[in-house]
């Protein structure tokens, strides 16, 4: 049915905005922790050195910009967006663990955990992708320009160019290394890498598993609630939203609908035409569900809409949508396909009581039907 795979895409769309959204609320909790660490060392509570805090609070500012612009000028639903949310969430991290050093190493598994609420698994793999690049960079230079690990040894908060300044090489009995790019590269970005990976394959084997886990209660919760035939609800879905949602809406239009002439049709042409009757029934009446109206088989040829807080002359508006898409749809053996119909409104507590009226009206319009038949 048309209007399923219509349902089916926007709420794909919904769900990536939503992602999207998670993603910036990441940004923001970032931002936060970098003005705490800030305010902290401006009061001498942390040790780091001043000026490397104030750069990385200011390139976390700078950062931040990006996807607050995108926000609020930009769509999230389209599909660059949370590639660029997570590349510039991996790096923020990188700048923030270039200047803090072995503090804020956990931090690099952030951008995998938000990687994993998005549909798509390639965005975990991105996602590690784009953080063993910005981790090579944040090590470089937290080894250059961050905190030294010295400090930890020496309750310091001095950089490694303070350390080499004020080292005149006599009280040193070891050469230190003149080019350590290649040992932070190795020793440093490749293990972080290699225990990320591995993080990188549990995660996506948690995805995997979740996926078939929600895949089977989906496909239970589609059969218990939906009628396989029509793929309208049924009545067990019907009761369900009886005791637990209806009470909650303040008002509901009840239309029950009774398909005319089945039994002769299912007499003279045998049940594959009566079959083929109630699935056309059942599609008129699909096309009118959404977000407000449900529509649920409740019988063999019974069928209930249900409408939350009806807009007025909703109720008949729809009737005749519905009667419209039947007057144009073929008859089977000379007969059309039509059907007995009543309604009637009320609070959504008394949602039983409405459903009566409506039954008790519509059996009045079936009586008339058969009247008009015989004559």
């Amino acid at each position: 049915m048309d209007n399923f795979n219509e349902q089916y895409k926007i709420e794909l769309q919904n769900q990536e905005i939503k992602s999207n959204k998670r993603t910036l609320e990441s940004f923001l909790c970032f931002f936060i922790a970098m003005m705490v660490i800030w305010v902290l060392t401006a009061l001498n509570i942390f040790i780091i050195e001043l000026k490397t805090i104030n750069f990385a609070f200011a390139m976390a500012s700078v950062l931040l910009l990006v996807p607050l612009i995108v926000f609020f000028r930009g769509n999230l639903s389209v599909p660059w967006v949370k590639y660029m949310l997570i590349f510039v969430l991996c790096t923020m991290v990188g700048c923030i663990t270039s200047t803090l050093s072995i503090h804020a190493v956990l931090l690099y598994v952030t951008p995998l955990i938000f990687a994993l609420q998005y549909r798509r698994k390639r965005m975990l793999w991105y996602a590690y992708f784009v953080n063993a690049f910005t981790m090579a960079y944040s090590c470089l230079i937290s080894f250059f320009f961050g905190i030294c690990d010295l400090n930890i040894l020496l309750q310091s908060n001095q950089t490694r160019s303070w350390y080499l300044g004020n080292y005149d090489g006599s009280a040193l009995t070891i050469s230190l290394n003149e080019n350590p790019v290649l040992v932070v590269l190795l020793f440093e970005v490749v293990p972080r890498c290699i225990i990320l990976l591995i993080f990188t394959i549990v995660l996506q084997y948690i995805i995997r598993s979740n996926e078939e886990d929600v895949k089977r209660i989906a496909e239970l919760t589609y059969r218990k609630e939906t009628d396989i035939r029509t793929r309208l609800f049924n009545k067990n879905k019907y009761e369900e939203m009886v005791e637990e949602y209806y009470p909650s809406i303040e008002n509901v239009a009840v239309i029950f609908w009774d398909m005319n002439n089945l039994k002769i049709t299912n007499d003279r042409y045998g049940h594959a035409e009566g079959d083929s009757l109630i699935e056309k029934m059942s599609a008129a009446l699909y096309e009118q569900s959404d977000g407000r109206c449900r529509v649920y088989r409740v019988g063999g040829d019974e069928f209930l809409m249900v409408i939350d807080n009806p807009l007025p002359d909703e109720m008949l508006d729809r009737i005749a949508l519905v009667k419209k898409k039947l007057s144009t749809m073929p008859s089977v053996g000379g007969l059309k396909v039509s059907s007995a119909v009543g309604y009637a409104e009320g609070a959504g507590k008394d949602i039983l009581e409405v459903e009566k009226r409506a039954d008790k009206m519509m059996y009045a319009d079936k009586e008339k039907f058969k009247k008009d038949m015989t004559l």
